[in-house]
């Protein structure tokens, strides 16, 4: 049971940082562009939040060695 406990905080713990990073990139470029509306939007969403990540997917982990970049990601996102 503790190891269950541990892993779920695990995998929260990450969750909340793969999403502060995606948030901090973000907010990075608005704040580039000038885009005032949109980081007053920022400023309403919270890291915790998952409603995106599939957690009870089946999820197959390879050791590909391929890194994920951030900034392309982000340069797909749109706010305000």
């Amino acid at each position: 049971m503790e190891i269950s406990n541990q892993c779920g905080r695990l995998i929260s713990n990450a969750i909340i940082y793969y999403n502060s990073a995606i948030l901090s990139r973000l907010l990075e470029r608005l704040e580039a562009e000038g885009n005032t509306k949109g980081i007053d939007a920022l400023t309403r969403i919270s890291p915790v939040a998952w409603q995106h990540i599939l957690l009870n997917g089946h999820y197959t982990f390879q050791n590909s060695n391929e890194i994920i970049d951030l900034d392309e990601l982000v340069a797909g996102l749109k706010l305000g």
